[in-house]
């Protein structure tokens, strides 16, 4: 009888020996419609079980295979396996059918059993209680004790699944008093699963370490399946040292007994754990070593780390490789809809980061049209979300909006609150973009009461905040702070939860998007303390970026350098590329803001090579802008303008309308400062339209700031002037941490307009204002410069103390930032009063500081600015030819870089030269260029200037325009001594 039942089908009895040696047993599977366990009894009562869970299961297998039952059941389980559930279950049927034909209970039992597991994967719950039941009532029978409580155990877990938890609980419980060590276990583990699922998480830590416990007791070799689960739940809980210690322990066992299906597991196991952390080079060694195994076996195994790869080579910017092995694992699953989707997915998300927009939106359409089953719709949901991103990026709101409201559809016909308050959320968000407040609000005060009843604090934190934002644009502000308190309130409950990273970076960005940067930087600082403590590489990076963006907003660039240049080694230790770049690309701007051209530049190029290479045309053309940027304040005007206009082609070929109007602003301030004053008005005047179309107020609020510069370049100051008020207006109505910054440089440059207009106290008190400003967020950089604004004021006012003041409070800080272009700027201001003052040693001494400083630097502009200084100290002394030296310096600056009003300026002063040496014919015609440059910008001083120098030429009697006059036209373009325009770090802030 023994030898029916050998594992080695070629050494058991034939099915007629066995027949024989049971006669006893049926000859034949019961038909359907015998009796079932409890009325007429046709047979021994497990075999009364086995016909009972056919029949209950209304299934039967007519198949004729030439196989024996143990190939099949081995078969059924791959399937199993591999999730290919309508193909186990065939073969499990077939697998149940032959073994009763043949006589063989206790291979039924374990069929049964694995069906079991089909339906329990597909949660078909009540047919795998079905056969749990049977299989353990088989066991019973048999008085096979392993059989008995593994159904034990399995039954225990469906009863938790099914919400039968105090069943589920008894049941496992009985299971942890079986003698067998390993299913004690195996009933620990899943009972600490059932009492996490409960939230009680004492007894859940209580029952997991009992099974450590027992596991060190017995040796790692008889329990690393269950150590395996046990690090799989340690990773799902984010425990990532105890989830490696586990996982580790258990790939030793596997290696040791050459279970390779087991060691790629393991290793798969190991390579979501290092993705997660972000360690994606050990990631990458573990999936490769997953694959070599499943390389060997079904194809779908080799498509999920196929998959795998892919996904983990897009989270690193791996684009081409990310690709291919995406590619490759959809054609290995061509028939298994369910995993062709999550394929398809990372493919669209491919190409949307690379903006192959249309490619994209193919891959997430394909996978929509796969997802037609009905339990699908969460899948489907979620793809018509990122269907809807992509709408997005593309600013076709109305899609976006179109597909979000069919999600919406989808998750409350689901009852799933979750997804349904992100998807109110995010249409909030879009509402807000189009400059729809009211339909915004609405939909955020739906998403803040699903995330109420959620108890989901951390989001409705923030949804609290964005109605805070949202009453300050329409002017309700007791109505936003109590949004606000409320909101504070919220997060403060979340942190005090938990350590949990997340958690304090998010309360930290809100808190600085409200300017309370120093309860910001605790945040920040605080959520780095947790994650080194934890050892999680990605959120310390991660906290330390966040560091580097307050460091820099506040001006505090030696500090914002620090952070930036840690977080660089992190991810580039990690091997994320996009953060490694992302975070070079920052630190590049701390660079630039800290005027190391040369340096910032050589970043700069490398983050465009990378994103050249990946094929990154968005990312490659943001970074042609802040190059641009870098060349614009070194004065370097020609590859600025090629740097904009090339990325207005990828970002126009892209459809990308927010990045076209940033270069638009960018090319614009470029040529407002060559003195191209109606085609920088028109790139103004463009940008401004295009961020209007696309609900960008802050985009829009920029571009009427740049329209104001334009015309106070030209002298038009009451055109100058209703811009500035304009511009003012619309950051105070918009709520965005961007508001203190451009509303300060807007109030500087009101203040610069008054003084020009000889309104002196109110351009003192627009200084005074902007100064509190930049007070407010802790930013020096703008501080110096309403220094600088009110020194400017207070020396064309004749008060030479006070200007000496001012100006030497921004030198003071302008050297603690190390910023040394606003030294040379402050040492120019400093010159003109000398000269005012008749110092004529002191500021030749301060011209020359400055044009040494501005040389070092390779700032073109400021370095002729300083010459043309140094031109008016010798004129003075009428030291002709060294002064018409220093103008020829200047004059081949300007005429390179093609700044007009400053070249116009510098014929001007040449003219001046030459009229004292008599030398009429060069002054005539210095004279008539410098006027028709003046009259070509719309400059009117200059044009009279010009013409009071001409009536002097003729009627010598007529008094000539002194050098004062002149002097001061050279720096009428608008910023007093700041001959170039405040850094736009500062006052622009359009590429941050």
């Amino acid at each position: 009888m023994s030898k029916c039942w050998l594992p080695d089908p070629t050494k058991r009895y034939n099915a007629a020996e066995c027949r024989e040696d049971t006669s006893f047993m049926p000859m034949e599977l019961p038909r359907a419609d015998t009796a079932i366990l409890g009325r007429e009894r046709r047979g021994p009562p497990l075999f009364e079980a086995i016909k009972e869970v056919l029949t209950r299961l209304q299934k039967a297998s007519s198949d004729k295979w030439d196989l024996e039952p143990t190939a099949v059941l081995e078969r059924g389980r791959e399937l199993l396996r591999d999730k290919c559930f309508a193909e186990a279950e065939r073969n499990l049927i077939f697998a149940i059918t032959s073994y009763a034909h043949c006589g063989i209970p206790i291979g039924c039992a374990d069929a049964i059993h694995d069906l079991g597991e089909v339906y329990g994967a597909q949660e078909m719950l009540d047919h795998a209680e079905l056969c749990f039941v049977t299989a353990k009532r088989i066991g019973t029978l048999l008085r096979n004790n392993e059989r008995t409580v593994q159904a034990t155990l399995r039954l225990g877990l469906v009863s938790s699944r099914q919400g039968k938890l105090s069943k589920a609980e008894e049941l496992l419980a009985e299971y942890t008093k079986t003698r067998n060590d390993y299913g004690r276990i195996s009933a620990l583990y899943e009972l600490g699963s059932l009492y996490l699922q409960q939230d009680v998480r004492v007894e859940a830590e209580k029952r997991f370490s009992e099974a450590l416990q027992i596991c060190a007791s017995i040796g790692d070799d008889q329990c690393a399946d269950v150590l395996q689960k046990l690090g799989n739940h340690y990773l799902e809980q984010r425990q990532y040292a105890k989830a490696e210690e586990l996982s580790t322990r258990a790939l030793s066992v596997w290696i040791s007994l050459s279970r390779d299906y087991e060691r790629a597991l393991t290793h798969r196991q190991l390579g979501d754990l290092n993705r997660d952390r972000s360690r994606y080079t050990e990631a990458e060694d573990h999936y490769k070593q997953a694959f070599t195994v499943y390389n060997k076996a079904e194809r779908l195994a080799r498509a999920i780390m196929l998959d795998r790869l892919g996904g983990l080579y897009l989270k690193q910017g791996r684009y081409t490789e990310a690709e291919k092995h995406c590619t490759e694992a959809l054609t290995l699953w061509e028939h298994s809809d369910q995993y062709r989707t999550g394929t398809l997915q990372k493919l669209g998300e491919l190409c949307r980061t690379q903006a192959r927009y249309s490619e994209a939106r193919l891959h997430f359409t394909r996978a929509i049209d796969k997802l037609i089953w009905e339990e699908a719709r969460p899948a489907r949901a979620g793809m018509l979300r990122e269907l809807a991103d992509l709408y997005q990026m593309q600013s076709r709101y109305s899609d976006a909006v179109d597909h979000l409201t069919k999600a919406l559809s989808i998750y409350a016909s689901l009852r799933d609150e979750s997804n349904r308050a992100k998807t109110l959320h995010y249409l909030g968000n879009l509402r807000w973009r189009q400059g729809r407040h009211l339909r915004a609000e609405e939909y955020f005060i739906e998403a803040r009461a699903a995330y109420a009843s959620l108890g989901d604090n951390l989001s409705h934190a923030e949804v609290l905040c964005q109605l805070a934002n949202l009453c300050q644009v329409q002017d309700c502000h007791p109505e936003a702070e109590k949004h606000f308190a409320e909101a504070m309130t919220l997060l403060t409950l979340a942190g005090a939860k938990s350590d949990n990273v997340e958690v304090l970076l998010k309360f930290g960005q809100l808190l600085q998007q409200r300017n309370q940067y120093s309860k910001a930087e605790e945040l920040f600082a605080e959520a780095l303390q947790v994650s080194t403590r934890a050892g999680d590489d990605l959120s310390r990076a991660n906290s330390l970026r966040k560091l580097g963006e307050l460091y820099q907003r506040q001006a505090r660039y030696p500090s914002a350098e620090e952070s930036f240049t840690t977080a660089l080694q992190i991810y580039t230790s990690l091997g994320d590329h996009l953060g490694q770049k992302r975070t070079q690309s920052s630190l590049a701007d701390i660079l630039r803001l800290q005027c190391r051209f040369a340096d910032a530049e050589a970043a700069f190029r490398a983050v465009a090579a990378f994103y050249s290479q990946i094929g990154h045309p968005l990312g490659d053309a943001y970074t042609k802008c802040r190059l641009g940027d870098t060349y614009r304040q070194q004065g370097k005007y020609s590859e600025a303008s090629e740097l904009y206009r090339g990325a207005q082609d990828v970002f126009e070929n892209l459809n990308h309308t927010p990045g076209f109007a940033d270069a638009l602003i960018g090319l614009g301030h470029v040529l407002h400062l060559q003195g191209q004053y109606t085609r920088a008005r028109s790139c103004f005047f463009e940008a401004g339209s295009l961020y209007a179309s696309i609900g960008n107020k802050i985009g829009a609020a920029e571009a009427t700031y740049g329209k104001g510069d334009v015309y106070r370049f030209q002298g038009k100051y009451d055109q100058a002037s209703e811009f500035y008020i304009e511009a003012r207006s619309a950051y105070q109505r918009v709520g965005h941490q961007d508001q203190p910054l451009g509303l300060a440089g807007v109030i500087c440059g009101l203040g610069y307009v008054h003084c020009f207009q000889g309104r002196h106290s109110e351009a003192h008190s627009c200084f005074k204002e902007a100064k509190s400003l930049y007070d407010k967020v802790g930013n020096k950089l703008g501080v110096a410069e309403t220094f600088c604004g009110l020194g400017d004021l207070h020396r064309s006012q004749g008060d030479y103390l006070k200007a000496e003041e001012s100006y030497t409070e921004a030198q003071t800080i302008y050297r603690q930032l190390n910023h040394f272009l606003g030294v040379g700027e402050v040492a120019c201001g400093l010159g003109y009063l000398r000269r005012m003052q008749c110092r004529d040693a002191d500021a030749e001494s301060l011209f020359n500081e400055a044009q040494k400083l501005c040389s070092e630097g390779e700032h073109g502009l400021g370095a002729a600015n300083a010459a043309l200084g140094l031109a008016t100290v010798h004129l003075a002394r009428l030291e002709c030819e060294t002064a018409a030296s220093h103008v020829r310096k200047a004059l081949d600056f300007y005429t390179q870089a093609d700044v007009l009003p400053s070249k116009a300026r510098a014929l001007l002063i040449l003219a001046q030269i030459r009229g004292l040496e008599h030398h009429d014919n060069e002054l005539s015609a210095y004279l008539d260029e410098a006027s028709a440059i003046f009259s070509e910008i719309g400059d009117e001083r200059g044009v009279s200037l010009c013409r009071e120098h001409r009536l002097h030429l003729a009627l010598p009697d007529v008094e000539a325009p002194t050098l004062t006059s002149t002097e001061e036209t050279t720096r009428a373009d608008g910023y007093g001594t700041h001959i170039n325009p405040p850094l736009d770090s500062v006052s622009k802030g359009t590429y941050r």
